[in-house]
């Protein structure tokens, strides 16, 4: 098998690119796709060429207006060019820039042509979340549901069966050069596409821009992932982009499995495993996103007041009993000052006829607002259900009074709330409790609640989170949960 191109030789490529280097040439597709920057394109090309340095045939299934398979062209010689889009005016002009090229107008994940294998595929697959698609175009959405391992999950998003379904277009020594998010490394979604493709040996190299942006069109944290036919045992190399330069690391895949896959600290010198060892968060603590009510502007009631058995808020007074305190992630520090409309039992909604005649005030206030409600997701909130959240997930974890950490789920740097009043955490949120048989001293409120404020935690963070603009790093169950325990 061919070695991996020295990190010398191929990762300053990517250090140097910008997002100025998108240009006026992107733009963004009907189904979430941007144009590759010639740029990006060039060094894609040069990374699969390390794996590749003598492709025969070459294919790009996403090929939108042909950079990569472009700046494949101007670095080698003789090599035969595939191309597929599903948008004939795409093909038209990405015909008039690689006359060379064999192109073809289908939808390679649905209705791909026939086309002979592949020495190397380069590719910059669309980024479409599941919930988009379904809204934009259902057909295609019912179609690739379950599909694939990568779309087999509640929601996904469409370039993961990207690299899924790229290995079956390689011949049997070829590679894939993929530009995806980052997200996939560490995403709840992407889990059961992570433990396929390593158990089947397919991740041979990733390199993580971190929050380097490389689209003029788009905020997008982006990887490079290198993905091979044949199975190796070999541990994924990572490269990852911090604001200190490039850290390193060997992955192994094979052991994390349908876990995040996260480096360890890594010296920029020196790569180390990634092995997970000892007590994690996750072992110890469960972890709860809040929940998504999807019209906090009707359920939350800023600045309410208990009066008596009565919630006041501004013009509205309504039932406190059909309240609780609530907290968003902006919250997080202080005690609770707003309320939520809290139309559920026991985790489970509350019929109308029953809520009507419960709390009156409560149901005359969610009727007031009825059409903002059913409104929500192109009316898939209607008739009796109208009153419902979103997205009521673990909602009997997260009523339950007891003691529990709330963290946001967007930070500069840790912070973390002890609510002992039974407020119900927002979707900007997290909360975490003690798992019943957490051993000492983790089977203990405070001692979370200190953890979750201190610098282990942004140490953590620095290396598992995906970086966002502002210097702010993501908290969700998939980074927290494999944190090390001190």
């Amino acid at each position: 098998m061919k070695k991996r191109a020295p990190a010398s030789e191929v990762l300053p490529l990517f250090a140097s690119l910008s997002a100025a280097d998108g240009g006026g040439g992107a733009r963004r597709r009907s189904r979430g796709q941007v144009f590759t920057p010639a740029a990006l394109a060039d060094a894609v090309a040069a990374l699969g060429l390390a794996w590749c340095p003598r492709p025969r045939r070459v294919l790009d299934p996403a090929v939108g207006d042909g950079a990569l398979l472009a700046a494949i062209s101007a670095r080698v010689v003789g090599a035969a060019l595939w191309g597929i889009d599903r948008d004939p005016a795409v093909i038209r002009a990405c015909r008039r820039r690689l006359g060379q090229a064999t192109l073809r107008c289908a939808d390679s994940l649905l209705d791909a042509p026939v086309v002979p294998k592949a020495d190397l595929i380069v590719g910059n697959p669309p980024f479409v979340r599941s919930i988009r698609l379904r809204a934009e175009d259902p057909s295609a959405w019912q179609a690739l549901r379950g599909r694939f391992v990568a779309t087999s999950y509640g929601e996904w998003d469409l370039y993961g069966a990207f690299l899924e379904r790229g290995l079956d277009w390689l011949t049997p020594e070829g590679h894939a050069v993929w530009i995806v998010p980052s997200r996939w490394l560490t995403a709840r979604w992407a889990a059961r596409l992570r433990a396929a493709l390593a158990a089947r040996g397919a991740v041979r190299q990733v390199i993580d821009l971190g929050a380097q942006q490389v689209f003029a069109d788009a905020t997008t944290y982006t990887s490079i992932v290198v993905l091979g036919r044949a199975a190796t045992t070999a541990p994924v190399a990572l490269a990852r982009r911090t604001a200190d330069g490039w850290e390193q690391a060997a992955l192994d895949v094979a052991a994390l499995g349908a876990a995040p896959w996260i480096a360890p600290a890594a010296s920029p010198r020196r790569a180390r495993s990634a092995k997970p060892a000892g007590l994690t968060l996750g072992a110890v603590a469960r972890i709860a996103k809040g929940t998504g009510t999807n019209a906090d502007r009707v359920f939350v009631l800023p600045d309410a007041v208990v009066d008596g058995a009565w919630v006041v808020s501004g013009d509205v007074r309504i039932e406190a009993a059909a309240t609780r305190p609530c907290l968003r992630g902006r919250d997080v520090g202080a005690a609770p000052r707003d309320r939520c409309v809290v139309p559920y039992r026991d985790g489970a909604l509350i019929p109308w006829a029953e809520l009507r005649a419960r709390w009156p005030r409560a149901a005359a206030y969610l009727e007031a607002h009825r059409a903002t409600l059913e409104a929500r997701e192109r009316g898939r909130f209607t008739g009796d259900r109208f009153h419902c959240f979103g997205r009521p997930q673990n909602l009997g974890f997260l009523l339950d009074p007891t003691a529990k950490v709330v963290v946001p789920d967007v930070v500069r740097a840790p912070r973390a709330w002890l609510d002992a009043t039974g407020a119900l955490p927002l979707d900007s949120s997290y909360a975490l409790r003690p798992l019943p048989d957490a051993p000492p001293p983790w089977d203990r409120i405070d001692a979370l609640l200190e953890l979750m404020q201190s610098e282990r935690v942004a140490a953590w963070l620095a290396r598992a989170s995906v970086p966002l603009r502002g210097d702010y790093r993501r908290m969700k169950t998939a980074i927290l949960a494999p944190m090390p325990l001190p």
